[in-house]
Formats: C-alpha cells, sequence, structure tokens
C-alpha cells in the first residue's frame, strides 16, 4: 500500500472516528504533511522509518499522548532508537537510563543537540516536548532526529558525539512482589499487560499480603494495559467496611462504524487471551453497548449497573495497615485509573509525581497496515475534560510531591521517603 494512501486513511481516521476530533477540529495541517509523503515517495526518498516519524508529528498536532504511530520489525525493517532516556532538570538532559547506547553511562548531562541549548530547543520545539514543566518533558523525537549532541561525561570532559541509532530490543515487564524487611512488601507492575500472570502473582502472595504491616506499590513506570489487571490487589488497599467510590465521569464513546468493527476485534482477542473474569463481564457488556449504538455518533454509555455491582461485591482487607504508591509521569493510562482508585483509600498515600495525564481520552483501538504500521487511538471521551495544572499537568497528583532531580540517578529518593513515612506511623 503506498505511503499516500495510508495517509489519508489516517487523516480520514483522525477527522470522524478519533475522540477527540470535534474538540480539535483545524488543529491540524494534514496537506503540509501529505504534500511531505507524496514528495518524497515520488522521488524514492521515503523509507519505513521517516514516514513513521512524520505521521507521528503530524499527530502531535491533536497534543493527545493517548495516541501512537508504531513502526514494526521485519526483515526487511528494522525499527531505530538512540539507545538512551533523559529528563530535563534545569536546562540540562540528564540520561536516566542507558539501554542499548553503550559510549556513555547513567548520569552523562546533554547540554546541546545539533549546536543548539537545551533551554533554546524547549522554546522552539514547545509542541513536540508535549509539556510545559521540565520533568514531564519527552525528548525521545527530538534526540531520534538529532545528528550530533554535546555530552559531559562522568569525568566531567565536553564530548561532541555523533548520534547514533540501534535497533530497539523489546523490554521485558516486571511484575514482582518481594519482602524488603520484615514488615514491608515491595510490589513492582511495570504495566498491566499480562492480566492472568498478574492476578495469579497476586493470588500467590496472598497471605503476604494479609500478613504484612505496610506495602509499598512502585507504578513508577506503569504504562498500563487492562485496567481490571489490578482489581484483585486494590482490594487490599481498603480497610474492612471501605469501598472504592462508586461515582462515574461521563464518558462518551465515538461509535462509528469504523470503531465498532475495531472493538469487536479487539473484543474477541481479549477473550481469547484471559480468563479473568472482571475483563471478561466488561468486554461482554461494552460489545451490547457497541453494537446497539453503531453509527449514532458519540453515546455515553452507562456502566453504572456494572459499577454498582463491582462496589457491591468489593470486599476490603483491614491488613496491610499502609500502602504507599510511588508514582510518576511515566504512569500512564491503566496505570493512572490504578492510582486513582487506590487514592480513594484512607490507608493510601501516593508518593512521588503526577501520572501522565491521558485519560480525557481513553480505550483504545487499532489498525494495522501491511504488518508492518500500526496506529493506535482512543474512541472515548471525557465529557468534562481534567483541567491543567502548572506542574501536574492533566495527571492524578501526589499526596507528597517529590520534585525529580539528578539525585534520583543514583539514589532511589522515593523509596527512601515511603519508608520514612512508614517508620512515622
Amino acid at each position: 500500500m503506498k505511503y499516500v494512501n495510508i495517509f489519508a486513511e489516517i487523516v480520514s481516521i483522525m477527522h470522524q472516528d478519533y475522540a477527540g476530533y470535534e474538540e480539535k477540529k483545524g488543529w491540524d495541517n494534514p496537506d503540509f504533511f501529505a504534500k511531505k509523503i507524496e514528495r518524497l515517495e515520488s522521488s524514492e526518498l521515503m523509507t519505513p522509518q521517516l514516514f513513521a516519524e512524520i505521521v507521528n508529528e503530524y499527530l502531535i498536532s491533536f497534543q493527545d499522548r493517548h495516541m501512537y504511530f508504531h513502526l514494526h520489525h521485519s526483515e526487511k525493517v528494522e525499527v531505530k532508537t538512540c539507545g538512551f532516556f533523559v529528563r530535563n532538570y534545569e536546562d540540562t538532559l540528564y540520561v536516566t537510563e542507558v539501554y542499548e547506547e553503550n559510549r556513555f553511562g547513567k548520569g552523562a548531562r546533554i547540554v546541546s543537540i545539533d549546536g543548539q541549548s537545551i533551554s533554546s530547543i524547549r522554546k522552539q520545539q514547545r509542541a513536540m516536548l508535549r509539556e510545559s514543566h521540565p520533568e514531564r518533558e519527552e525528548w525521545d523525537e527530538i534526540l531520534n532526529k538529532a545528528k550530533y549532541f554535546e555530552l559531559i561525561n562522568e569525568n566531567e570532559d565536553a564530548v561532541k558525539l555523533e548520534l547514533n541509532l540501534y535497533r530497539r530490543t523489546p523490554k521485558k515487564s516486571t511484575y514482582d512482589i518481594r519482602s524488603i524487611n520484615e514488615d514491608t512488601l515491595l510490589v513492582t507492575l511495570s504495566d498491566f499487560g499480562d492480566t492472568d500472570r498478574i492476578v495469579n502473582l497476586i493470588e500467590k502472595h496472598k497471605d503476604d499480603l494479609l500478613t504484612s504491616k505496610n506495602v509499598i506499590v512502585d507504578v513508577r513506570h506503569n504504562s498500563g494495559g487492562n485496567a481490571h489487571a489490578g482489581n484483585s490487589l486494590v482490594r487490599y488497599f481498603y480497610k474492612k467496611g471501605e469501598k472504592p467510590s462508586s461515582e462515574l465521569k461521563v464518558r462518551e464513546f465515538n461509535c462509528s462504524d469504523r470503531n465498532v468493527e475495531l472493538f469487536l476485534e479487539q473484543a474477541e482477542h481479549v477473550r481469547n487471551s484471559t480468563d479473568d473474569e472482571d475483563t471478561l463481564k466488561m468486554v461482554e457488556f461494552a460489545e451490547n453497548q457497541f453494537k446497539t449504538s453503531r453509527n449514532q455518533g458519540f453515546v455515553a454509555f452507562d456502566f453504572s449497573e456494572y459499577i454498582a455491582d463491582r462496589v457491591n461485591d468489593f470486599e476490603g482487607e483491614d491488613n496491610p495497615e499502609n500502602v504507599i504508591i510511588l508514582s510518576d509521569y511515566y504512569c500512564a493510562s491503566a496505570g493512572e485509573e490504578f492510582v486513582g482508585t487506590s487514592k480513594g483509600s484512607s490507608k493510601v498515600t501516593i508518593v512521588g509525581r503526577a501520572t501522565m495525564g491521558l485519560n480525557d481520552y481513553s480505550d483504545l483501538v487499532s489498525i494495522n497496515w501491511d504488518n508492518q504500521y500500526t496506529l493506535y487511538y482512543p474512541i472515548s471521551r471525557l465529557e468534562q475534560k481534567t483541567e491543567v495544572h502548572p506542574i501536574h499537568g492533566k495527571g492524578i497528583q501526589p499526596d507528597i510531591y517529590i520534585k525529580w532531580t539528578p539525585k534520583h540517578i543514583e539514589e532511589d529518593i522515593d523509596l527512601q521517603q515511603a519508608l520514612k513515612l512508614i517508620n512515622r506511623s
């Protein structure tokens, strides 16, 4: 399929099927990108990676991070990345993680990119960075397109390096429950992607959860997945007699023909991949809603009966006594729902930084082209949008905010704070 045709279909989706198409009408300039793609394709300069970069630049126009255009590995195509991750502190980019890159380590400082200072890039490329607060900025797109950068290494030497791109290696999920002292468990959930594995892990550690005085849950890098995957853990966060709120924000679903078909395909896949009762009930409920509402535009699905049943069946536990959830900007989507649901408990304290704040537009479906590209986009919207906070953006705010500093690279400051809170209790 030609690149121009794929892009035309993406534009059609963004103008008819995307959950934010009404509010964001006129935000994009598809003609500019279409002409660029046509020019590159006709001159045989287009590559799969370049096309993915152009599409993602187009999608940035909608200022919705709950939307992704992925290029997949194949025999002919390698997906490339700069191989490291950075975070901004006082107009210097600190390397927080190193993956494929091996010329420098964590803690190295990038002071310029392609000859431009970080402060200058921040002023010129605000939309690309997605957020206005430094610790919430996303530098991936800018770094992956750069030619070179200036770096201060661990020896305090200034080094000018050409930016290398590496084959992206898949990141493995981490689901772990372990004791960090005689009274405290540490639960780490990198995502909610594998529902059955998470549910089985929690069941395996049921006795540990019931006999531990304290539980610390690390979802700082939880990228989302199935929102129901964490339900069996949440019951340990509420005292007996307490229940999560049954109040629901009104969510409207764009029931276009394309969205209904894509959701039904996705529902079948979910049904074949999990035995989790909560998930299967929700899938069946949503399927019926979509079939009934096909081609009726935006429809507010009535979840009240489903939520009421869940809340009525909910039973909390008196142990653990204290629950601390470690949160950060990289906690997104279903991870944020988990934090939001947990926050209603008198036992829970959220520590760290606000979550990403993606869920104004949610419930993603996906469409694939030639097994090479996949667009993930949201089909539901909150009727009342979240206000933007100058520090926390649209994320779920922590009870105790800890500003990110370079000291976090060497020490787990958030975990240290959690243990201090436990010692005081």
